[in-house]
This record gives structure tokens, sequence and C-alpha cells, in this order.
């Protein structure tokens, strides 16, 4: 007979082993209905494989603690984060007593002169010209850095004792890390009225700053007969006839234009122009002053920054 597994052609053989795979040929014989038997008979209900599933299709509980942690501490950095770059940080500070407080203000009385000018220190000379005090609302024992500093004299005083104090001032170790301001002088008696000149702060010497920029010096001198601009660093020495120490302004702006050109030309690193001043010494600051102020009037436009003032012994 021919084997139902591999096909093999047993011939007049229908009992024992298979030729080919082995297999039976007894069973093969039988009848359809006997081959089935045991599939048409139900496991038993007491049956425990019957009753339950496979080992490996048993559900596992699965949990999410880990990404939950997770979740949490990225949460609680991002917070943390927002809160140091949002908020300061708590300082103790301790309880102000008030009573000290109001014994400064006590000691320290508001002085009008000042708030008037608009500057934070001001020397102001007494009517002789012999002395100079300061008066001023700031603490004289702890002066802030870059605090403005002024001086302030009747107009009737001869411009040397002024100038002279004014330059020790300026020039002097204190006032190295303070400010000029402005020179006033009063205008009127009755110590109302004023005019005002900027003044300048010394530049230091290369030998004591390497770094600081050197100024072109514009000198401009008025005498009973001429007016003198000097440039000595281009070799520039211009004078013109102005009889009468006074402020004529078609001769000045003429002479004015022609050192412009100059400093212009050889000013090629384009640095700062200051402005001195120069005066007899027999001159008033009242009449000082009132010519700077129209010299800074005609200077202001070209970038000038003025001024140095000092006086001069013509007669030498």
């Amino acid at each position: 007979m021919r084997c139902r597994s591999c096909g093999h052609d047993n011939r007049n053989k229908s009992k024992g082993p298979c030729g080919n795979c082995g297999f039976k040929l007894d069973d093969q014989n039988e009848p359809r209905s006997v081959q089935r038997e045991a599939l048409q008979k139900p496991l038993g209900a007491d049956s425990r494989v019957g009753n339950s599933p496979p080992p490996d299709l048993v559900p596992v509980k699965k949990h999410h603690s880990g990404i939950i942690g997770i979740a949490v501490f990225i949460t609680a950095l991002l917070v943390t984060i927002y809160i140091v770059r949002n908020f300061d940080r708590a300082e103790y500070q301790p309880e102000i007593d008030m009573s000290e407080v109001l014994a400064q203000e006590e000691e320290l009385p508001g002085d009008s002169l000042p708030l008037m000018l608009g500057t934070e220190i001001v020397y102001a000379f007494n009517d002789e010209g012999t002395s100079a005090a300061p008066r001023t609302n700031v603490n004289l024992s702890l002066i802030p850095e870059g605090t403005t500093v002024s001086f302030l004299a009747l107009g009737s005083l001869s411009i040397q004792p002024v100038v002279n104090y004014m330059q020790q001032k300026i020039n002097g170790n204190d006032f190295r890390y303070l400010e000029p301001d402005s020179l006033f002088c009063w205008t009127d008696t009755t110590k109302t009225s004023y005019s005002a000149i900027p003044i300048l702060k010394p530049v230091p010497s290369p030998e004591m700053d390497s770094t600081a920029v050197q100024p072109v010096e514009l000198k401009i001198v008025f005498t009973e007969d001429w007016l003198r601009f000097m440039v000595e660093e281009y070799n520039t020495d211009i004078a013109e006839p102005v009889p009468g120490l006074a402020f004529n302004r078609r001769t000045f702006m003429m002479v004015l234009d022609q050192v412009d050109r100059t400093i212009n030309r050889r000013n090629t690193d384009e640095r700062p122009v200051h402005i001195t001043v120069l005066f007899p010494g027999d001159i008033t600051i009242g009449q000082a002053v009132e010519i700077s102020d129209s010299v800074e009037a005609c200077t202001d436009t070209l970038g000038y920054q003025g001024f140095n003032l000092k006086w001069v012994n013509v007669s030498n």
C-alpha cells in the first residue's frame, strides 16, 4: 500500500513500518472514525490543564513608578531654575534706627547755594578774595568719586588770587577723583545774578598715565592791544591788533578760522582740542569770565572744549 505520510509505495505490504519513513502502516488502514475517535472526546471537567491558560499567556501587571519619578524630578528641577533666575535671595537687614537717621539729617542742613548753582561742591571766595570755603550738601568725609566741584567769586575780584587758588585745588591729589564743573562770578552786589564758564580737568602727562589721550592745546591770549592764537605743537602763532582788551567777534572769527584749518589738517588722529585762555594779571575775574563766555559761543560749534584759565604778566 502507499504510505499516507511520505507517499512511498510499499506494494503488497499493508502492515508493519513503512519502508521509507518508518511510520506504522497498520494505523493508516484503520477507518477514519477510529482515527478521529480521540478528537471526539472532551477533556475531563476536573482536568487542570483544560481549565488553566498556558503559562506564557498569563498577563503580567506593568508598573509606571519609574516614569513617574523621572517626571517629578524634571518638574522640580525646572521650578528650581525658575525661582533662582527670577527671585533675589533673601538677605537679613537689621532694623533701621530712625533716631540716628534724624540725627544725621540735623547734622547736615541743606545749603541753598550749591542747589542754586547746580553743583555738588562750590568753593565760595570771601569778599576780599583771600580765602574760599566749601559750600555743599555732601558729607565731606565721604565724598563719592565723580563729585562735581565749582568755584564762585565776586566779579570785582582780581583774576590772580582766584585763578591761583583754583589751579592749586584742581592740581591737588585730593582732586583726582573729583570732576571740575564751572567757574561762577557774581555780576551784582546783591549776589543774585551770576555768569559762569566751564573749567577743564588737567590731563595726566604720559609719564603718569600712558593711556591718557593728550589733547591739542589751543592758547588764546587777550591783552590791551592784541588778540593772539597759539598752537605750540604745530608751530602756529597768529596775532591781530584788538585795542582795549575787548572781544571783537569779527577779528576773533577770522583768526579762529585760520587756526581751525591748521588743526584739522594736522590733527589726523582726531584728538580733542582744549582751550586755554590767558589774560593780563591786572583784570578782574568778571572781565575774564565775560570774555571767555564769548569765546565759548564761537568755539562750541567746532567741538573745542574749555576752559583752562590763566593770567600772564604782559610786560614780560
